[in-house]
């Protein structure tokens, strides 16, 4: 039982770890960084 609950520990860690990266990729690639730059100035926009 102490085993699975190793594996299941570890597993976690690598799949967060793997859905962290793809959020960083999909983020960092050009497609998006005309979006991202009009999200970047949302907080100094005036109503």
């Amino acid at each position: 039982m102490d085993e699975l609950l190793v594996i299941t520990k570890s597993f976690t860690t690598v799949y967060f770890f793997l859905i962290f990266c793809g959020i960083l990729f999909w983020t960092l690639r050009g497609k998006n960084k005309e979006k991202l730059e009009e999200y970047r100035n949302i907080p100094f926009q005036e109503e």
